[in-house]
Protein backbone atom coordinates (compact mmCIF):
# COMPACT_ATOMS: atom_id res chain seq x y z
CA UNK A 1 0.00 0.00 0.00
CA UNK A 2 1.24 3.25 -0.33
CA UNK A 3 2.69 5.17 2.21
CA UNK A 4 0.43 8.12 3.24
CA UNK A 5 1.55 10.38 5.54
CA UNK A 6 -1.37 11.72 7.89
CA UNK A 7 -1.49 14.88 9.48
CA UNK A 8 -0.39 15.31 12.75
CA UNK A 9 -3.13 17.17 14.59
CA UNK A 10 -3.75 17.43 18.53
CA UNK A 11 -6.85 16.09 19.70
CA UNK A 12 -8.63 13.96 17.52
CA UNK A 13 -11.42 12.54 19.28
CA UNK A 14 -14.68 13.18 20.95
CA UNK A 15 -16.51 12.14 23.38
CA UNK A 16 -18.92 9.27 22.27
CA UNK A 17 -21.95 7.84 23.26
CA UNK A 18 -21.71 4.81 25.80
CA UNK A 19 -23.55 1.63 25.56
CA UNK A 20 -25.14 2.53 28.89
CA UNK A 21 -26.30 5.69 27.95
CA UNK A 22 -27.96 4.45 24.41
CA UNK A 23 -29.76 1.93 26.47
CA UNK A 24 -30.70 5.02 29.25
CA UNK A 25 -32.24 6.82 26.04
CA UNK A 26 -33.99 4.20 24.61
CA UNK A 27 -35.99 3.53 27.78
CA UNK A 28 -37.78 6.96 28.15
CA UNK A 29 -41.08 6.19 26.90
CA UNK A 30 -39.94 6.71 23.16
CA UNK A 31 -39.58 4.00 20.14
CA UNK A 32 -35.90 4.33 18.74
CA UNK A 33 -37.32 5.71 15.52
CA UNK A 34 -38.70 8.65 17.09
CA UNK A 35 -35.55 9.12 18.77
CA UNK A 36 -33.51 8.90 15.59
CA UNK A 37 -36.33 11.42 13.93
CA UNK A 38 -35.94 14.21 16.68
CA UNK A 39 -32.31 13.88 16.80
CA UNK A 40 -32.98 14.51 12.83
CA UNK A 41 -35.14 17.26 13.20
CA UNK A 42 -32.41 18.84 15.83
CA UNK A 43 -29.64 18.97 13.67
CA UNK A 44 -32.02 20.15 10.72
CA UNK A 45 -32.67 22.56 12.17
CA UNK A 46 -29.61 23.85 13.10
CA UNK A 47 -28.31 23.72 9.74
CA UNK A 48 -31.14 25.76 8.60
CA UNK A 49 -30.50 28.49 11.80
CA UNK A 50 -26.70 28.17 11.03
CA UNK A 51 -26.95 28.63 7.34
CA UNK A 52 -29.52 31.99 8.35
CA UNK A 53 -26.62 33.15 10.46
CA UNK A 54 -23.98 33.08 8.29
CA UNK A 55 -22.28 30.46 10.44
CA UNK A 56 -19.73 28.20 8.82
CA UNK A 57 -19.95 24.57 8.33
CA UNK A 58 -17.47 23.27 11.32
CA UNK A 59 -19.22 26.05 13.66
CA UNK A 60 -22.48 24.23 12.74
CA UNK A 61 -21.49 20.88 12.96
CA UNK A 62 -19.92 21.82 16.88
CA UNK A 63 -23.70 22.95 17.55
CA UNK A 64 -25.29 19.50 16.22
CA UNK A 65 -22.44 17.50 17.85
CA UNK A 66 -23.43 19.49 20.98
CA UNK A 67 -27.29 19.03 20.70
CA UNK A 68 -27.05 15.42 20.17
CA UNK A 69 -24.82 14.77 23.40
CA UNK A 70 -26.74 16.85 25.13
CA UNK A 71 -30.16 14.91 24.19
CA UNK A 72 -28.71 11.49 24.43
CA UNK A 73 -28.43 12.51 28.04
CA UNK A 74 -31.33 14.71 29.01
CA UNK A 75 -34.32 12.46 26.18
CA UNK A 76 -36.66 14.61 24.44
CA UNK A 77 -39.69 14.76 26.98
CA UNK A 78 -38.46 17.91 28.73
CA UNK A 79 -36.49 20.35 26.84
CA UNK A 80 -37.86 21.67 23.37
CA UNK A 81 -36.25 21.49 20.97
CA UNK A 82 -36.22 24.93 19.54
CA UNK A 83 -34.61 25.88 22.95
CA UNK A 84 -31.93 23.11 22.71
CA UNK A 85 -30.79 24.01 19.31
CA UNK A 86 -30.61 27.63 20.10
CA UNK A 87 -28.46 27.10 23.20
CA UNK A 88 -25.90 24.83 21.30
CA UNK A 89 -26.09 27.45 18.27
CA UNK A 90 -25.31 29.97 21.21
CA UNK A 91 -22.62 27.96 22.92
CA UNK A 92 -21.06 27.39 19.66
CA UNK A 93 -20.60 30.58 18.85
CA UNK A 94 -18.73 30.73 21.52
CA UNK A 95 -16.58 28.19 21.28
CA UNK A 96 -15.77 29.18 17.88
CA UNK A 97 -15.43 32.50 18.45
CA UNK A 98 -17.45 34.05 15.92
CA UNK A 99 -19.87 36.26 18.06
CA UNK A 100 -23.44 36.44 17.69
CA UNK A 101 -26.34 38.49 19.77
CA UNK A 102 -28.71 36.30 21.40
CA UNK A 103 -31.39 38.01 19.64
CA UNK A 104 -29.98 36.54 16.09
CA UNK A 105 -29.99 33.10 17.09
CA UNK A 106 -33.59 33.28 18.53
CA UNK A 107 -34.68 34.92 15.41
CA UNK A 108 -32.80 32.27 12.72
CA UNK A 109 -34.65 29.10 15.13
CA UNK A 110 -37.32 30.63 15.13
CA UNK A 111 -37.23 31.05 10.90
CA UNK A 112 -35.96 27.73 10.98
CA UNK A 113 -39.12 26.56 13.37
CA UNK A 114 -41.42 28.27 10.92
CA UNK A 115 -40.47 26.39 7.61
CA UNK A 116 -38.14 23.19 8.21
CA UNK A 117 -37.98 22.26 4.99
CA UNK A 118 -36.06 25.39 4.20
CA UNK A 119 -32.46 25.20 2.63
CA UNK A 120 -31.07 28.18 4.17
CA UNK A 121 -30.60 31.60 2.17
CA UNK A 122 -33.10 33.35 3.98
CA UNK A 123 -32.64 36.70 5.62
CA UNK A 124 -32.76 37.19 10.02
CA UNK A 125 -36.59 38.71 10.11
CA UNK A 126 -36.69 41.96 12.20
CA UNK A 127 -38.08 40.44 15.97
CA UNK A 128 -38.17 41.66 18.79
CA UNK A 129 -37.02 39.61 22.22
CA UNK A 130 -37.79 40.57 25.59
CA UNK A 131 -34.95 40.14 28.45
CA UNK A 132 -37.13 37.20 29.29
CA UNK A 133 -36.51 35.64 25.75
CA UNK A 134 -32.51 35.69 26.52
CA UNK A 135 -32.95 34.64 30.01
CA UNK A 136 -34.27 30.96 28.59
CA UNK A 137 -31.45 30.97 26.28
CA UNK A 138 -28.80 31.77 28.99
CA UNK A 139 -31.19 29.32 31.13
CA UNK A 140 -30.07 26.45 28.75
CA UNK A 141 -27.12 27.19 28.23
CA UNK A 142 -26.16 26.44 31.29
CA UNK A 143 -28.39 23.59 31.91
CA UNK A 144 -26.05 21.77 28.78
CA UNK A 145 -23.16 22.97 30.03
CA UNK A 146 -23.75 20.96 33.23
CA UNK A 147 -25.44 18.40 31.47
CA UNK A 148 -22.08 18.07 29.39
CA UNK A 149 -19.68 18.55 32.51
CA UNK A 150 -18.71 21.47 30.77
CA UNK A 151 -16.40 19.62 28.37
CA UNK A 152 -17.03 21.73 25.04
CA UNK A 153 -13.73 19.68 23.30
CA UNK A 154 -15.30 18.98 19.47
CA UNK A 155 -13.64 17.28 16.37
CA UNK A 156 -15.37 18.20 13.23
CA UNK A 157 -14.87 16.07 10.23
CA UNK A 158 -13.98 18.97 7.91
CA UNK A 159 -10.56 19.57 8.43
CA UNK A 160 -9.69 16.24 8.70
CA UNK A 161 -11.76 15.45 5.47
CA UNK A 162 -9.66 17.62 3.52
CA UNK A 163 -6.51 16.86 4.95
CA UNK A 164 -6.85 13.13 3.94
CA UNK A 165 -7.97 13.88 0.87
CA UNK A 166 -5.29 16.26 -0.39
CA UNK A 167 -2.75 13.34 1.10
CA UNK A 168 -4.02 10.99 -1.13
CA UNK A 169 -2.59 13.62 -4.00
CA UNK A 170 -5.43 12.58 -6.61
CA UNK A 171 -5.75 15.06 -9.79
CA UNK A 172 -6.69 18.91 -9.60
CA UNK A 173 -10.24 17.88 -10.95
CA UNK A 174 -10.77 14.67 -9.36
CA UNK A 175 -10.03 15.75 -6.06
CA UNK A 176 -12.91 18.68 -6.46
CA UNK A 177 -15.54 16.48 -7.49
CA UNK A 178 -14.73 14.34 -4.42
CA UNK A 179 -14.77 17.38 -1.91
CA UNK A 180 -17.39 19.03 -2.67
CA UNK A 181 -19.95 15.94 -2.69
CA UNK A 182 -17.87 14.38 0.43
CA UNK A 183 -18.65 17.93 1.80
CA UNK A 184 -21.86 17.48 1.33
CA UNK A 185 -22.40 13.86 3.19
CA UNK A 186 -20.71 15.39 5.94
CA UNK A 187 -23.41 17.87 6.44
CA UNK A 188 -26.00 15.27 5.98
CA UNK A 189 -24.46 13.49 8.36
CA UNK A 190 -24.24 16.30 11.40
CA UNK A 191 -27.83 15.99 10.90
CA UNK A 192 -28.29 12.35 12.60
CA UNK A 193 -26.54 10.99 15.70
CA UNK A 194 -23.65 9.04 13.68
CA UNK A 195 -21.27 12.40 14.66
CA UNK A 196 -21.60 10.92 18.65
CA UNK A 197 -21.05 7.08 17.71
CA UNK A 198 -18.32 7.29 15.45
CA UNK A 199 -15.21 9.12 15.77
CA UNK A 200 -14.25 12.05 12.96
CA UNK A 201 -11.64 10.08 11.16
CA UNK A 202 -13.98 7.61 10.55
CA UNK A 203 -16.78 9.79 9.09
CA UNK A 204 -14.44 11.89 6.78
CA UNK A 205 -12.93 8.82 5.54
CA UNK A 206 -16.55 7.69 4.76
CA UNK A 207 -17.51 10.86 3.48
CA UNK A 208 -14.09 10.55 0.59
CA UNK A 209 -15.25 6.99 0.16
CA UNK A 210 -19.04 7.74 -0.42
CA UNK A 211 -18.39 10.92 -2.67
CA UNK A 212 -15.56 8.74 -4.77
CA UNK A 213 -18.37 5.90 -5.53
CA UNK A 214 -20.58 8.67 -6.25
CA UNK A 215 -18.45 10.07 -9.02
CA UNK A 216 -17.06 7.07 -10.06
CA UNK A 217 -13.78 8.08 -9.15
CA UNK A 218 -11.12 5.71 -8.20
CA UNK A 219 -8.66 6.32 -4.99
CA UNK A 220 -5.19 5.29 -5.09
CA UNK A 221 -6.09 2.48 -7.65
CA UNK A 222 -8.17 0.47 -5.56
CA UNK A 223 -5.87 0.12 -2.24
CA UNK A 224 -7.50 -0.24 1.12
CA UNK A 225 -6.10 3.32 1.37
CA UNK A 226 -8.52 3.91 4.55
CA UNK A 227 -6.49 1.76 6.83
CA UNK A 228 -4.07 4.23 6.41
CA UNK A 229 -6.03 6.40 8.39
CA UNK A 230 -6.87 4.42 11.37
CA UNK A 231 -10.23 3.21 9.91
CA UNK A 232 -12.11 -0.38 9.28
CA UNK A 233 -14.40 -1.10 6.91
CA UNK A 234 -17.10 -2.01 9.75
CA UNK A 235 -17.13 1.30 11.11
CA UNK A 236 -17.36 2.57 7.32
CA UNK A 237 -20.81 0.58 6.33
CA UNK A 238 -22.32 1.16 10.07
CA UNK A 239 -21.95 5.32 8.86
CA UNK A 240 -23.55 4.19 5.57
CA UNK A 241 -26.31 2.23 7.24
CA UNK A 242 -27.03 5.35 9.05
CA UNK A 243 -27.10 7.61 6.66
CA UNK A 244 -29.18 5.88 4.49
CA UNK A 245 -31.20 5.75 8.16
CA UNK A 246 -31.61 9.35 8.04
CA UNK A 247 -32.50 10.26 4.47
CA UNK A 248 -35.09 7.65 4.77
CA UNK A 249 -35.90 10.29 8.44
CA UNK A 250 -35.71 13.24 5.94
CA UNK A 251 -38.31 11.72 3.65
CA UNK A 252 -40.70 10.54 6.02
CA UNK A 253 -40.81 14.10 8.08
CA UNK A 254 -40.95 16.07 4.88
CA UNK A 255 -43.99 13.92 4.32
CA UNK A 256 -45.25 14.56 7.95
CA UNK A 257 -45.14 18.39 6.94
CA UNK A 258 -46.20 18.28 3.51
CA UNK A 259 -49.62 16.02 4.40
CA UNK A 260 -50.25 18.97 7.31
CA UNK A 261 -49.08 17.76 10.80
CA UNK A 262 -46.72 20.18 12.64
CA UNK A 263 -42.87 19.98 13.15
CA UNK A 264 -41.97 17.92 16.32
CA UNK A 265 -40.72 20.89 18.10
CA UNK A 266 -42.28 21.15 21.74
CA UNK A 267 -42.26 19.19 24.99
CA UNK A 268 -46.30 18.72 24.03
CA UNK A 269 -45.41 17.78 20.62
CA UNK A 270 -43.15 15.06 21.14
CA UNK A 271 -45.83 13.63 23.95
CA UNK A 272 -48.44 13.53 20.83
CA UNK A 273 -45.95 12.22 18.75
CA UNK A 274 -45.96 9.02 21.00
CA UNK A 275 -49.55 8.38 20.51
CA UNK A 276 -49.51 8.67 17.11
CA UNK A 277 -46.55 6.12 16.74
CA UNK A 278 -48.11 4.04 18.79
CA UNK A 279 -50.91 3.77 16.19
CA UNK A 280 -48.63 3.10 12.77
CA UNK A 281 -48.05 -0.31 12.06
CA UNK A 282 -44.39 -1.34 12.81
CA UNK A 283 -41.74 -0.60 10.73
Amino acid sequence: MMNLKRPALPRLTNALATPAQLQESHSRGLTPSLVSSLHHLGGSLIQIAGAILNFPDPAIATSAIIFHRFHLLAGFLEPSIRNTAAACIYIASKSCEIPLRPSAILAAVDTACEDPLAVGGKRIPKRKYSHANTETLDHWELRILTALAFDMHVVTPYTLFLEYLVSMKVDKEREKTVAQRGWNYINDIMKTRICIFHQANVIAVTAIWLAAREADVEMLDGEKWWEAFDVDTEDMGHVVLLLREGRDIAIRERDRIVSGREPTLTVEDVKLRVVEEATLPAR
